[in-house]
């Protein structure tokens, strides 16, 4: 038996019986394996009343199930599908296939799957790497949808944290018409988003909520796969499992909300990642795990939904700068919502506050960002530590921060130079090699405007050559 067949234990993932109402949607996601089904009703809400249709509420509920489709060999959508959806259906299997494989099954930081599961070298081929999952359908659907949009309508799709706060704070205040679209997975995250979720909706700002049990299907698919080590999954980490294919559950999810506010932008919170850490695995183009949060993403889902009619696009105002940057504007400029700002995901309530947990290497890439930006750690619910204690907690753990990044900010905070290598690349603003000035990936009406905010928080414009960051010379 090839690795290919012993992985994929599912026979199929059907998605069928698509039900929905004004503000309501729901679907039926079956694992089937050796003839037995295991059905999971998968649900959605709608804080205010949204239009959906069968299309549309399929490919919601297909979503979340595209992160299990390499231990499947089929994926049947029963329900209308358009071609436009079956090409980006397909390429969101393939893409999100090749990324478990490479940075779950080989590239692990846990052992969630059972030793008799990780691949070995020779494994490590093309007809494996990207699957066997065959995509269907049981019907068609034409697509004509073509909703009116304005050019000034911009939603957010809103975590708590720092990059949706500093992206609302910035559109806010360049006069664009913000919407906050928060999403509760009913799991503990949603303790991470309810700061913020709160205080928008207390000043009576465009907020929509939208809640799924999309979280107790990712444990249900999990507790239903033979090759993960139930008890490791049962151990605090900071990462998942199997699940790589998270924001586009909540692009797809927006869009009646999108469609009823005619919104023309759909603004995610990625922030720049180094390309030159980004390269490929044995000759595997792949995305480290984050392809939802990367340029390629935001093009090829932008792609696909003007394809399918819905005249919006997906991008991000904070792709060019580092989290560290992100952090200094949200300190300095916008401290109001700097205050709202949870980013760990095991938050808890401790006397009337939602307080992170001070412990994991999110917290810690955190607590460093605020420090390096003069900001009080006392503010978003950490203890006050000094710049000592925090080194010495961040020696410890394993971190996942840009090695340039943690360096910088280590010194930042006081830790001996390890080398004189010039890392003030972090602070800049970065022109992606494929970009011939900065910020082209956001939309023209927005983009002057933001890049005047952020450019005073940096230190200019770096352009990659010979794979150094190389300061651009000042406009004259």
């Amino acid at each position: 038996m090839s690795f290919i067949d012993v992985i994929s234990e599912f026979d199929n993932i059907t998605i069928s019986n698509i039900s929905y109402g004004k503000n309501t949607l729901s679907g039926i996601v079956t694992l089937t394996r050796n003839g037995e089904d295991i059905p999971f009703n998968l649900k959605f809400r709608y804080s205010d009343d949204v239009s959906l249709n069968e299309n549309l509420g399929g490919l919601i509920i297909t979503m979340p199930a595209i992160n299990f489709t390499l231990f499947a060999k089929k994926l049947t959508l029963d329900y209308p599908v358009s071609d436009n959806d079956m090409e980006a259906i397909k390429k969101f299997v393939r893409i999100n296939n090749r990324d478990v494989f490479i940075n779950k099954l080989v590239r692990r930081r846990y052992e969630f799957f059972k030793s008799n599961y990780i691949p070995t070298d020779s494994d490590i081929t093309s007809s494996n790497i990207d699957g066997i999952t065959e995509v269907v359908r049981t019907d068609s659907f034409m697509d004509t949808h073509a909703p009116e949009t304005i050019e000034n309508n911009v939603a957010i799709l809103s975590s708590g944290g720092k990059e949706s706060l500093l992206s609302y704070g910035m559109l806010s205040e360049i006069g664009a018409n913000t919407f906050e679209i928060f999403f509760n997975e009913s799991g503990a995250h949603w303790m991470t988003a309810k700061t913020a979720y709160d205080d928008f909706t207390a000043k009576k700002r465009n907020v929509e909520r939208i809640w799924s049990n999309v979280d107790r299907f990712y444990r249900f698919c999990l507790r239903n796969m033979q090759s993960i080590n139930q008890n490791v999954i049962q151990r605090k980490t900071d990462t998942y499992p199997v699940q790589l294919f998270i924001f586009p559950v909540y692009v797809m999810s927006s869009l009646p909300i999108i469609e009823k506010n005619k919104i023309s932008g759909i603004v995610i919170g990625d922030e720049f990642d180094d390309p030159r850490e980004m390269g490929d695995f044995k000759g595997f183009k792949h995305y480290y795990g984050i392809f939802d949060q990367s340029i390629d993403f935001n093009r090829i889902m932008s792609s696909y939904l003007n394809h399918k009619g819905f005249q919006t696009s997906v991008w991000s105002a904070v792709y060019p700068i580092t989290a560290s940057v992100v952090e200094n504007i949200l300190v300095n400029r916008y401290p109001d919502l700097f205050r709202l700002q949870r980013s760990c995901h095991s938050c808890r309530k401790v006397e009337g506050l939602i307080r992170p947990c001070g412990n994991c290497s999110k917290c810690m890439g955190v607590m460093l960002f605020v420090k390096a930006a003069g900001g009080n750690l006392s503010t978003i619910g950490y203890d006050n530590l000094n710049n000592e204690e925090l080194l010495s907690k961040v020696s410890k753990e394993r971190m996942r921060l840009d090695p340039d990044e943690l360096i910088l900010l280590e010194e930042r905070l006081g830790k001996e130079p390890t080398d004189n290598k010039d890392r003030t690349h972090i602070e800049s603003i970065h022109i992606l090699p494929e970009e011939s000035e900065s910020f082209s990936f956001v939309p023209e009406n927005f983009r002057d405007s933001i890049r005047k905010i952020i450019f005073s928080y940096t230190n200019g414009e770096y352009s990659l050559r010979n794979n150094e960051w190389i300061k651009n010379k000042p406009l004259q």
